[in-house]
């Protein structure tokens, strides 16, 4: 559907968070009427076109009721990629963790190779915000909200990992991961699609699918002994990335590289494009050092997996890990079984989840804690806490409930360190 054919029809925007608000400016912009409306109990068969905000879930009943009484539903994503530039190069990158820093690394080394970039989506603007603007590449963070019914395509579509996330928004897990495949569906022949082949189940949906490049890979760019490789080739030393900690960071940047390789640019010096890259805020972010002791803001984590991968950036200290959140009936066994091998992490235990993985803990003979709030969490371990210790908040669950997003958790861990 394109502008234009939007004036002559009832439309509304469902949804006031900041994919809404992003619409219904341009709706002004554009001198086009749209109805603002919010919550489960509104009724959408006065409209012809509803504009639904990713946080809606696509399997709400009242939308199939819609639908059947002939409402169509449209993403500003959809709605974007509908109505701007076909010739631009469009780079999809989606996947349970890793997806905003491996966008934001793409594009930053598309911009600092001199080429006009767009940056948007799921991470910093809404595609709708971008609208009109003149890119060579625009690189698009793809949430499995917007994956699930997504009918655009994309040239380039990286998937950095899969993991269980999201069982409220799609129902079940095996859900999630057909809806973040969709994205892969709506391809074209010839558009190619990034996996890790590190990632089990990446690697499991990899294998029905054309056009596959795989990094993490031996055959691709992959690292071995403290070196990136593409294939045989020896590229540069992992000590050239400073800025981003982890090992789970160098999987990323693999996957970087492979898209840069696609598209036929250069990769001599990338290294030194690479370690200009600024960390992104609460991803394994160094927010404070007192007394010998280092605070680590890893906010962003919401699954098992990430904070395993987060520990494993610290490995050789003693570290207190704050975790727990929001419950998505995730399994904590691939944490509590790292933990059980690693003795010099202490758990400290947030409420929902907090409580089972506490009780499971103590079970198995590892020390853990329970805790009331953030900042309980942080006093506990500052009384603990000697020179060389790291206080890492990774908490492996979502943040609703006690926060409306990891951000404000984030923060809140930060003030509760002074």
């Amino acid at each position: 559907m394109h502008l234009k054919q939007l004036a002559d029809l009832k439309v509304a925007v469902w949804g006031k968070g900041r994919e809404g608000q992003a619409l219904m400016d341009f709706f002004n912009k554009h001198l086009l009427k749209a109805a603002w409306i919010e919550g489960n109990d509104v009724d959408l068969t006065g409209f012809d076109v509803v504009f639904k905000s990713p946080g809606i879930s696509l399997y709400l009943p009242m939308i199939k009721e819609a639908e059947e009484k002939g409402v169509r539903f449209l993403s500003g994503t959809n709605f974007y990629l509908m109505n701007n530039q076909p010739r631009l190069k469009r780079i999809a990158v989606t996947g349970t963790k890793g997806k905003s820093t491996t966008s934001s690394l793409i594009a930053h080394v598309l911009t600092q190779m001199g080429f006009q970039t767009g940056l948007g989506g799921n991470i910093g603007l809404p595609l709708i915000s971008l609208w009109g603007k003149p890119f060579d590449f625009l690189v698009t963070e793809l949430s499995s909200y917007q994956c699930a019914d997504l009918t655009e395509s994309f040239d380039l579509n990286v998937v950095v990992n899969l993991y269980p996330e999201h069982v409220d928004w799609h129902g079940s897990h095996e859900q999630y991961y057909q809806d973040k495949m969709n994205l892969l569906r709506v391809r074209h022949s010839g558009q190619k699609a990034f996996f890790n082949a590190q990632n089990i189940l990446s690697e499991k949906y990899a294998a029905c699918l054309k056009d596959v490049i795989l990094f993490n890979d031996e055959t691709g760019m992959h690292v071995v002994d403290g070196w990136f490789y593409d294939g045989a080739q020896k590229l540069f030393e992992t000590t050239c990335i400073t800025n981003l900690k982890g090992e789970h960071n160098l999987e990323n940047i693999c996957a970087v590289l492979a898209v840069i390789k696609d598209l036929e640019l250069p990769l001599t010096g990338i290294e030194k494009i690479l370690s200009t890259f600024q960390p992104l805020p609460h991803r394994l972010q160094i927010v404070a050092r007192h007394n010998g002791v280092c605070y680590v803001d890893d906010s962003i984590s919401t699954t098992p997996e990430t904070a395993v991968a987060a520990l494993k950036a610290f490995e050789g200290h003693r570290i207190f890990l704050l975790v727990g959140g929001f419950d998505r009936q995730q399994d904590y066994q691939v944490l509590l079984s790292y933990v059980q091998k690693h003795p010099n992490v202490i758990l400290l235990t947030l409420p929902d989840t907090g409580k089972r993985i506490y009780e499971k803990a103590r079970q198995i003979g590892i020390a853990a804690q329970t805790c009331v709030s953030v900042k309980d969490a942080v006093q506990q371990a500052q009384r603990q806490a000697v020179s060389g210790d790291v206080v890492l908040l990774s908490p492996g669950a979502p943040s609703y409930h006690l926060y409306r997003s990891f951000e404000e958790r984030g923060e809140d861990f930060k003030r509760s360190i002074i």
